[in-house]
């Protein structure tokens, strides 16, 4: 009797989903779950939800915003970086852009020209703004009852 197999599904972030070979030139968007590795040169915006890892291979290039859970960069980025989860840089890998991350981890070599924002103090300052607002409403319902 023939049953069907179980897919192992594994949150294993060494499994690779989808690899981009070495000589491979892609222009345009990518938006992907699970954990994609770029070896060549992309032009285009990259951006995952949930659990996505993207990972760039020494000598691969990307040109445009990454917006991704985790990174592991050992190549080289032209552009934002906003991370979810972590931004793990190769002593080979290079960020020319601005970077939001929650947790950050450089190797010596490794270099990010652009400025860095830590996710819990960006989370501070609207929490911050948002506590505030409404002490000046209820001082404006005040003012306006008088």
């Amino acid at each position: 009797m023939l049953r069907k197999r179980e897919k192992n599904v594994s949150n294993d972030p060494q499994q690779i989903d989808t690899l981009i070979g070495v000589h491979s030139v892609i222009t345009g968007e990518l938006s992907f779950e699970g954990a994609v590795r770029i070896d060549g040169k992309f032009n285009g915006n990259i951006h995952a939800d949930k659990d996505g890892t993207l990972i760039v291979s020494e000598g691969a290039i990307i040109q445009g915003e990454v917006h991704v859970p985790s990174l592991i960069l050992h190549g080289t980025i032209e552009g934002n970086v906003y991370t979810s989860q972590s931004l793990k840089l190769g002593s080979t890998g290079h960020l020319n852009g601005d970077v939001q991350y929650k947790l950050l981890s450089l190797a010596e070599g490794s270099a990010i020209n652009g400025r860095c924002n830590h996710i819990d103090s960006v989370a501070k300052q609207v929490v911050k703004t948002n506590k505030q607002a409404p002490v000046r409403q209820q001082k404006n319902q005040k003012l306006q009852e008088v």
